[in-house]
């Protein structure tokens, strides 16, 4: 039956190559909108590492130039800490520097035993605040600033990457994003902190020194209402005129940064609904005429007795036989993806993609032929000896 399809699909391969190469076109589509949901699908179940809710960010910055340099110095860390704590909605306190922020837009790169990672500096206070999943080991503490080697703490994805087994506290390792001489003092699960659909990275996190630049973190009690912000505001300003207090929720940056992830996404089903509107109607129309064109061989075919579904389930399947050309081309194409670094994915993203996105075609095909093999169908033998 298949070798017989094959035959009648070569006879007509002028009018089939088109409709291959519209399959073709289609099911590459499909795969690279398929691979993206799958990819993003599977970095959202993955473990954020921190905790979001009821978490604000404020930023404390110049406003204005001033009228002399000076004149109105900039709280130091500490006073903004205490203003912060002073009101009783807040529960506590943290800070970090801009690559460390969750959410956050900045990213800072290092190498860490020639294993490239993002990293980031945290106050000794952010463990607490931020509810992360210490592993092994421990966080900062006010002791590690006199120390004379440099404290880090290490995801675990990292800390699998580099120690493999072996215990890694207390390990020293070359780190170019710090003083270089660094150990291992503990180990989270993960702070995967560009979002839940982002990429898996390695992450270092570096205590922070007393005098550089920082966001301050704030875990606010449930319930409290965002018109406490302006009480923040008032509070801040008062303490340094010529600044100004900038407040977001993590909840808002978590939404912003969903939409921003989801932007490929978004654009690229798109596109694949309008290729597949347009190779379902494209499919329709060449089905529809060819159940026209062959009205007299299927009617001889339903004379010598052919069943009505045997005529169905050839027209089908000459449709299967040419999308089934148009997936191994397409096939042979996407093979090449990972050999060029088109597409960064792990073999069972590329495995399920390439399932969904030939279940895409092959139903489409199906659902196509619905109507016009029924057309076929109805054909009465009569029929084929009047038709002209």
């Amino acid at each position: 039956m298949i070798r017989h399809l094959c035959k009648l699909v070569w006879n007509r391969k002028r009018a089939n190559a088109l409709t291959a190469f519209q399959i073709f076109i289609s099911f590459l589509i499909v795969f690279i909108t398929a691979s993206i949901a799958v990819d993003k699908a599977s970095n959202y179940r993955r473990p954020l590492g921190f905790s979001y809710e009821n978490r604000w960010v404020v930023d404390f910055l110049r406003d204005r130039e001033l009228p002399s340099a000076g004149e109105v110095e900039a709280p130091s860390r500490r006073q903004v800490y205490q203003a912060l704590e002073s009101f009783d909605w807040i529960e506590s306190v943290a800070s970090v520097s801009g690559s460390a922020i969750p959410y956050g837009s900045s990213r800072s790169i290092s190498t860490i035993d020639e294993q490239p990672a993002d990293y980031g500096a945290f106050s000794d206070e952010f463990h607490e605040v931020f509810d992360l999943d210490l592993v092994s080991g421990r966080w900062f503490s006010e002791e590690d600033a006199v120390l004379d080697w440099e404290p880090l703490v290490i995801t675990q994805p990292l800390s699998e990457a580099l120690f493999g087994r072996e215990d890694p506290i207390g390990q020293q390792i070359e780190w170019k994003g710090g003083k270089g001489n660094a150990r291992v003092v503990g180990v989270v699960s993960d702070y995967r902190r560009r979002g839940e659909f982002s990429d898996p990275d390695f992450f270092v996190l570096a205590r922070l020194e007393d005098d550089a630049y920082v966001h301050f973190l704030v875990k606010v009690r449930p319930g409290t209402p965002l018109a406490a912000q302006e009480q923040i505001d008032r509070r801040l300003e008062a303490m340094a005129p010529g600044y100004r207090a900038e407040i977001t929720t993590l909840e808002e940056d978590r939404a912003a940064s969903f939409k921003l992830s989801l932007i490929p996404l978004f654009a690229a089903g798109v596109v694949s609904v309008l290729v597949l509107g347009m190779v379902a109607l494209s499919l329709s129309g060449v089905l529809w005429q060819r159940t026209t064109l062959r009205i007299e061989e299927i009617g001889l075919r339903r004379a010598l007795g052919g069943s009505a579904a045997s005529i169905y389930a050839q027209l089908t399947g000459e449709m299967l036989v040419v999308a089934s050309i148009g997936v191994i081309a397409g096939l042979l194409v996407i093979v090449q993806f990972p050999l060029l670094e088109l597409l960064k994915y792990t073999s069972g993203i590329y495995a399920l993609s390439l399932a969904f996105a030939a279940l895409v075609i092959y139903g489409l095909v199906v659902v196509c032929s619905l109507y016009p093999g029924r057309l076929a169908c109805r054909i009465q033998p009569v029929e084929a000896l009047h038709h002209e």
